[in-house]
Order: C-alpha cells, then sequence, then structure tokens
C-alpha cells in the first residue's frame, strides 16, 4: 500500500503502511490530515486501514522544523525538470479553461476537447506516483521527519468544487471532459486546425502534464452581482493534479509576474476585471464588470465552507449533480429572473417565469446523441399541452412516414399566453377580435377557434417527376392529377371557341416538372365553425385549388383531413393503412410535441443529392427525433440524434461529420 499524504498545501510520499503508522505515533501526521491509499480518493488519515485512530502525537519541537525536513517528492519540479513541458503548456492552459466558458453556451465542439484528460494512469501506479523529482524520494525518510512537530493549527478542509458554488447561482453548467475525450478518440484531434504541431494532440490526451485533474466535472457558474441590478457573475472552476505546472504553464502563456499571496490561495489580474485564483487543488476563473464585484465573487467562492452553497440549499440542483452525464446545465428561475431585464422585449412579461427551474443533460451513446430537458414551473401558466396525441390522430400518422410533426395543444390558452406576451412585440394595435371582411366578417380568433388543438402532419414518399413524360402531359393532361370530368370547370382560352383544346399555362408547367410529395394532414376541429369558416372567400378559393391540384379534403370524425393522391382512401375512411402502433406508440402518447424525420429512406427517393461527401455524411445519419410534454408543470423534453452504426459511439461519428462538413466549407466548391 502507498499511502501520500496532504498537509498544510504540501503532499508527501508515498509511504508503507509500517511508516503512517510511526509517523502518525510521532506526531508528524495527525488523523485529521488528508490522505490517499488507493490512487483515487482523499481521505483523513484516520481512514486509512490500519492505521490506529489511538495515536497519541509525542511532544515536539518548533513549526519551521517540520517545514525543513517536509518530503520533497511533491513539491514542484525543478526548472530542468519542467522545462521540456513548457512549449506543450504553453497551448494548453488557454484552451482549458476557454473550454468551460466556450461549452457553457455550446457554442463549438473543437476548443471543448482541447482541455481534456483521460482517465487512466499507467496500470498498477496511482496518479502520484508521476510526480517524484529527479531526487526520487528525497525527504521521505523516516529519520526526516522522526521529532518534528505536531503543527498547532489543524489544516483546512477539502471543500468539493460544488459545494464553494454560492446559493445565488441562476445556472450552473458542468461537463465532464474525460468522458468527452474517451468517446471521442481520435476523431477530436480531426478538428484541429492544420499546422498545429502534433505535440499538441499528445497534451489534449494528457492534461494532466499542465497540471489539470478532470476526475470532477469542469463547471462554470452565473451569479447575479450582490447589490447590482442586471449585473452578473460568471466563473469557471476546475480541479488541478499539480498547481505549480499549472501556474508555471499560466504565467508563460499570459505573460504574468507571480501571484499575489492572499489568505488561502494566490491571485492573478489578468486584464480588465478578469482575475484567476489558484487554491490548493483547484482554479477560479472569474468574469464580471467591476473590480469591487470581481473581489467580492473571489473571497466568497474561494473562502466557502459549503455550508452555504447551492448544493445545499437546491435539491434539484443537488440530484442533478449525482447523475454522470457528459455535460449537463442546471438554472433556477429566482435569482436570474429577479436580477435580468430585457429592454428589448418591453411588453414580456417574465413573472410567469419567476421560480422556475430546469435542466438539461447531454450524452453521447453508442448510436445515438441523447439531449433532455426539464422544466417545473411555479404554477400551470405555461402548461398549454394535452399531454399526448388522441386515438384519432393517430390513426391518420402513418408508421412508415419520412418526416412527421404533431402537436397537441390547449389551443384557446397557448393563443391568451401568445395574445398577453408575445404578441404585443410584433404589433401594438393587433386585435385578435376585429371582424375581417376579407373573412366573410370572421375575426382572426375565429379562425382560431375553429381548430381544437390537435394538427398531424406526415410526409410518406416524394415522387420525383419523369422528364419524358412532360410533353405527353401537357397533351393529354395539362394540369396533371386532375381529372377530366373536372375539366368543364376550367375556363377555355379566351377566343378560342367552346371546342378549343386548353393550353399549357406556364404555371402549370412548372408544377408539373416539381417533385411531388405524397402526404397527410389531420387537424381536429369544431364541425359547426369550420362549415362557417370554409364558406368564406378565402378558404373557399383555396381548398377548390388545392383540389384542382388532385388533393383531397374532406371533414371525417370532427377532423380535416388534406390528402395527396396515394391517401385519399384514408381521408375518406378517416384511418391509414398502417397507423402508428406498437413500440411506436409511447413517443406519441407520452408527449404533445413530435417530429420525427427519417434519413435513411430518403437515399431511395432519387433525390438530387450529390454523391461524394455530402451523400456519405447523411448516410451516417439514420433519424431525428424530438419531442416533448407541456402538459403539467414538471414538462420535459428530449431529442436523439440516431445514427446508422449502432456499435460506435455517437460523438466520433458526430465528429467526423463536423470534420468533413469543415474541410468542405474550407476548401470551397470545386471548380
Amino acid at each position: 500500500m502507498n499511502i501520500y499524504v496532504h498537509k498544510d498545501g504540501t503532499q508527501y510520499g508515498p509511504y508503507t503502511l509500517e511508516q503512517m503508522q510511526q509517523y502518525v505515533q510521532k506526531g508528524s501526521f495527525t488523523v485529521q490530515d488528508q490522505a490517499c491509499y488507493d490512487g483515487q480518493n482523499w481521505v483523513t488519515v484516520a481512514q486509512v486501514p490500519g492505521i490506529s485512530q489511538a495515536a497519541t502525537p509525542q511532544a515536539q519541537p518548533a513549526q519551521a522544523k517540520a517545514t525543513q525536513a517536509a518530503p520533497q517528492s511533491a513539491q514542484a519540479a525543478t526548472p530542468q525538470a519542467a522545462s521540456p513541458a513548457r512549449s506543450k503548456k504553453k497551448i494548453i492552459i488557454w484552451s482549458s479553461i476557454a473550454v468551460v466558458a466556450l461549452a457553457a453556451i455550446i457554442t463549438t465542439l473543437l476548443i471543448i476537447f482541447t482541455g481534456e484528460e483521460t482517465e487512466g494512469q499507467e496500470e498498477g501506479k496511482s496518479e502520484f506516483e508521476g510526480k517524484q523529482t529527479e531526487s526520487g524520494t528525497e525527504g521521505n525518510n523516516p529519520d526526516d521527519l522522526a521529532g518534528t512537530p505536531a503543527p498547532e493549527e489543524k489544516s483546512p478542509p477539502i471543500i468539493p468544487l460544488l459545494s464553494r458554488i454560492p446559493a445565488d447561482a441562476g445556472m450552473v453548467f458542468l461537463t465532464r471532459l474525460d468522458e468527452l475525450l474517451s468517446k471521442g478518440g481520435d476523431d477530436i484531434l480531426s478538428l484541429l486546425p492544420p499546422g498545429i504541431p502534433p505535440m499538441v494532440g499528445n497534451i489534449i490526451k494528457e492534461p494532466a502534464t499542465v497540471g489539470l485533474d478532470l476526475s470532477e466535472p469542469l463547471q462554470a457558474h452565473l451569479s447575479p452581482a450582490e447589490g447590482q441590478a442586471e449585473q452578473f457573475t460568471l466563473g469557471f472552476a476546475g480541479k488541478l493534479s499539480d498547481r505549480e505546472k499549472f501556474k508555471n504553464t499560466f504565467e508563460l502563456v499570459a505573460n504574468q509576474s507571480k501571484p499575489t499571496q492572499k489568505d488561502g490561495y494566490e491571485l492573478y489580474k489578468i486584464e480588465g476585471n478578469e482575475s484567476l485564483a489558484i487554491g490548493p487543488d483547484f482554479f477560479y476563473l472569474c468574469l464580471t464588470e467591476s473590480p469591487v464585484l470581481a473581489e467580492s465573487a473571489l473571497i466568497k467562492f474561494m473562502k466557502a465552507d459549503g455550508s452555504d452553497g447551492l448544493l445545499g440549499s437546491k435539491e434539484s440542483f443537488s440530484s442533478l449533480s449525482q447523475e454522470k452525464h457528459d455535460m449537463s446545465l442546471w438554472f433556477g428561475g429566482e435569482s436570474i429572473w429577479e436580477s435580468a431585464s430585457f429592454p428589448e422585449i418591453d411588453h414580456w412579461n417574465t413573472e410567469s417565469l419567476a421560480g422556475s427551474e430546469g435542466q438539461l443533460t447531454l450524452n453521447f451513446e453508442a448510436g445515438e446523441m441523447r439531449m433532455d430537458i426539464l422544466l417545473k414551473t411555479p404554477n400551470d401558466e405555461l402548461v398549454y399541452g394535452k399531454g399526448e396525441f388522441s386515438d384519432g390522430i393517430l390513426k391518420l400518422t402513418p408508421s412508415d412516414a419520412i418526416f412527421s410533426l404533431g402537436f397537441a395543444t390547449n389551443l384557446p390558452k397557448f393563443i391568451k399566453y401568445l395574445e398577453k406576451d408575445i404578441i404585443p412585440e410584433f404589433e401594438d394595435e393587433f386585435n385578435l377580435d376585429q371582424p375581417i371582411a376579407e373573412l366573410g366578417n370572421l375575426s382572426i380568433r375565429d379562425v382560431i377557434n375553429t381548430f381544437t388543438g390537435e394538427f398531424m402532419l406526415s410526409l410518406t414518399d416524394i415522387k420525383m417527376p419523369d422528364p419524358a413524360s412532360l410533353a405527353d402531359a401537357a397533351q393529354d393532361d395539362p394540369f396533371g392529377d386532375i381529372e377530366m370530368e373536372d375539366m368543364d370547370a376550367l375556363p377555355s382560352p379566351a377566343g378560342s371557341g367552346d371546342a378549343a383544346l386548353p393550353m399549357m399555362d406556364p404555371t402549370a408547367m412548372l408544377m408539373a416538372a416539381m417533385p411531388k410529395p405524397e402526404f397527410i394532414l389531420g387537424a381536429s376541429i369544431d364541425t359547426e365553425k369550420w362549415a362557417t369558416l370554409k364558406a368564406s372567400p378565402p378558404f373557399a378559393m383555396g381548398l377548390g385549388l388545392a383540389m384542382m391540384q388532385g388533393y383531397a379534403v374532406t371533414e371525417k370524425d370532427d377532423f380535416l383531413i388534406v390528402a395527396s393522391k396515394d391517401h385519399i382512401e384514408a381521408s375518406q375512411s378517416g384511418s391509414v393503412a398502417n397507423p402508428v402502433s406498437g413500440g411506436s406508440m409511447p413517443v406519441y402518447k407520452e408527449n404533445d410535441f413530435v417530429m420525427i424525420f427519417k434519413v435513411e429512406p430518403l437515399l431511395d427517393m432519387g433525390l438530387p443529392i450529390p454523391p461524394g461527401e455530402a451523400m456519405d455524411m447523411i448516410k451516417e445519419i439514420s433519424h431525428l427525433e424530438a419531442s416533448s410534454n407541456s402538459g403539467k408543470n414538471n414538462g420535459t423534453g428530449t431529442l436523439r440524434l440516431v445514427f446508422t452504426d449502432s456499435d460506435k459511439n455517437s460523438l466520433g461519428t458526430l465528429l467526423k461529420i463536423i470534420s468533413k462538413t469543415i474541410f468542405q466549407i474550407s476548401e470551397g466548391p470545386k471548380k
């Protein structure tokens, strides 16, 4: 058993169990000091198996002697030992800090992974065994510590980074970069721009070379500034495995002098109001608008004892922090909505959002990227979904649809929300109840109230026109799918006489050359109100044009059904031949919004997709699925991007697609 000890900001070891027992008995170490015996976790010395908690420290000389005799193996590497890595350190430190900032707003995948660290060390070694200086275990001889005094002052407790997040934080972003690097593999390196030295890739794979420790997630949190309306403090923090390596790298990259010594930490003033603080085993980067605010935020984070942090005050954040996600975002509406204002949205009432909490998680698994959203509201003002789709609308939803889009909502309530908070932004005098002559004196609200809240559009095919048949169509049936018995209703060309054949209209010619989608649209309606609405001139004309193009428009079982040629029979019977069922049902029965887009069937339709890289990228994707449920206060949402290769981790596949896209953009169109 190799035992390491962390005492007064210095690391000692490794020691055998017998050596540790002697040092505890002599008082060199106390049972309250921090120790690591498994190469992974820090515990108190008293928790190390085999250490007697009854050991009584002996009387010792002065504290200075203990410092003089302290082991040297955990001290910073000598300049000679550290110099070969300095060029590497210049590259990684800013990328590792920028990683968290950019990941917090999810703007780029490249920077996210440039500060990644792999989990493993060499088999049989702990993470501390690579920190020995050229002098080996100098300073770890038992005789060096024999007779040294036990310090009168106890070492400060180690406070986890999550426990340091202030209770008033309104947003926290966490990312496990070690997991992302493990899942992304070599595909991460493919995003590096040309000309980057090969050693950069090695640094990305081994961030420990610059002192980063990714065993805990990197974090970013947003907090309102104390006493300052509409001002916030943005903080980034991460764990360090070697603070001296991290400091040396930062000083080289940023051309910084030595830090200012503070009470328990060291402080770098970067530029403007940016400050970087280095604690015993972590860093904290603070961004804000005022030096006074920056100092206040720094002291609060660096001196936190965990007693009044967000972790203990918000159960929703505490629960999320115990889950393991590649990326996660937590937000709490209390501090955010009380401190923020949106002057560009004068009429937007944010009171309905006050007190809301939510979370977003992102995970890359084998064959699938999945994003989940949870929103908890304190009231039902934003609850406007029905929670599920009815059996009636699902009878009109084919299981083999290429694209499906549907929602089931409490439409009057949703319109009331839009009318109160959204519509005033676009038109101050917009009146939903004003009669409109063109609609037969119906109002916009009358039109909306005709529908009862369920809509489902399903696309099942896209038929490409046959160029050879366009000429024949111009002679035999210039209006495409119009039945010949309907021709009497069409006007003859002027001056041609009753016996003249219809002339090919340019618009009709264009329509004949367009791809023809096969679809079915279902919408729940109030049948009596629909009878009034469809009689109004604009709707009557629109329905007539649709039927002239071969589309069926019918009403069946309180549903309005608009169908193309392939689904005319379904529009008459009120059900498609193959409605969704079995394993496809839960997504419709557990949500009130669904969008499903299947990529694979498109490849067999003869669409004009150019071959090469574009086709290769499309082939990588199986389907995209988005769904949500807003039928209760705890609203949920899910986004799934599923790939054809179900065995490979989705992050690697996604990065490969991104890499190809970036390459194509940088190359430009081929001449």
